[in-house]
């Protein structure tokens, strides 16, 4: 069987609206034995590309966006700057067509999307910092205002939640004990910790205000 690299991206762009990200292995109910909730996305490729699936309209624009996004890594490799999955994933942009044997870049492939938008929200950031400015205030000062969540991740190391988020043009983050939801916009008051050279701005003993 042959697939055309189109019908590949788009699968791949399908698995990853339909998961909301990028999930690498089945997900199963932990009260209920046996019972599947999310199917990992390079499962759900392979099986519809066995089906004869194809990918819609909209699927398949985005799947040829994030193709052309990792064919600019063409100039990073020129440049010897790719990391191993830079290269891999390089490759299997630069491929026109697949088959029954590619299960390896199957695999790759179905992370990829995943991989890209991350990378574009990265590099928006970094141009949305060029242009912002520094908080207004010394190392030690309170401050209290609305922060906007960019994102929020968990560390075991810390077992606390890293935040980050625009506060009014300036960009600021903190430690907290709990979870904000990407986009949610909430009422801090917080002390500086440490004002850095990128404009970004880090808080400590961050409480929610009503």
């Amino acid at each position: 069987m042959q697939f055309t690299a189109e019908q590949v991206w788009g699968l791949a762009v399908e698995a990853d609206r339909i998961n909301d990200g990028y999930l690498k292995e089945d997900l199963w109910d932990t009260a209920e034995a046996g019972v599947r909730v999310k199917t990992a996305n390079k499962v759900m490729v392979k099986q519809w590309l066995r089906d004869g699936r194809c990918p819609s309209a909209e699927d398949a624009e985005k799947g040829r966006e994030y193709r052309t996004f990792f064919n600019t890594y063409t100039l990073k490799a020129l440049m010897g700057n790719l990391s191993d999955f830079d290269r891999q994933a390089l490759r299997i942009a630069q491929m026109d067509e697949f088959t029954g044997k590619n299960l390896l870049e199957f695999a790759l492939i179905s992370c990829l999307p995943s991989s890209a938008r991350r990378e574009q929200e990265r590099t928006e950031l970094k141009r949305e910092l060029f242009t912002s400015v520094q908080l207004n205030g010394e190392i030690g000062d309170v401050i209290r205002g609305d922060i906007e969540v960019i994102g929020c991740s968990f560390s075991q190391m810390y077992n606390k939640f890293k935040v980050k988020a625009r506060m009014g043009e300036a960009f600021v983050d903190f430690w907290f004990g709990s979870a904000f939801d990407k986009g949610a916009t909430v009422t801090v008051q917080g002390k500086i910790k440490a004002v850095r050279g990128d404009k970004t701005t880090q808080l400590n003993f961050v409480k929610i205000k009503g």
